[in-house]
């Protein structure tokens, strides 16, 4: 109930800072959110501080019927693209969803939230970051991405 409790002041606090962010939909007509929210981007190249966290709500209307999600996280940099490793909680979407508990029913209005680090170590590079929620038979329940670049803060 703690965690319910901080995740909701955490959320109402970052919403009442940011706008929704024109993002760009991922290859393959994977589906596109209805709202993806960014704390302190209103538009892009989004900054990542260096040794910040960044923290997402996503909204979206699930196409499947789904007993687990979990979020994906790829970035392109430098032409080089690889998996952005969130730890085993964040990438755990079902711990993170606002109103809703999973299992989730086709159709559904999801809302989610994501706190991704953006460790001090991190180049000053400019970057695609794609963000997907997937089901436990891998298809794309919503997917968008970023441009951004990381910043000394």
């Amino acid at each position: 109930m703690f965690r319910f409790a901080v995740l909701l002041v955490a959320v109402v606090a970052c919403a009442s800072l940011t706008e929704a962010l024109v993002t760009h939909p991922c290859s393959n007509n994977r589906p596109h959110p209805t709202s993806v929210t960014l704390t302190g981007c209103t538009q892009m190249p989004c900054e990542l501080i260096r040794g910040s966290d960044i923290w997402m709500e996503l909204d979206f209307q699930a196409p499947f019927a789904a007993q687990n999600l979990q979020y994906r996280v790829v970035a392109t940099a430098l032409g080089i693209t690889a998996p952005y490793e969130l730890p085993p909680d964040r990438a755990a979407a079902c711990n993170w969803l606002v109103g809703s508990q999973c299992p989730i029913s086709q159709g559904e209005d999801i809302s989610s939230t994501l706190s991704m680090p953006v460790l001090p170590i991190y180049p000053l590079v400019t970057l695609v970051v794609e963000v997907s929620v997937i089901d436990e038979e891998t298809r794309t329940h919503a997917c968008f991405a970023v441009d951004a670049r990381v910043v000394v803060g």
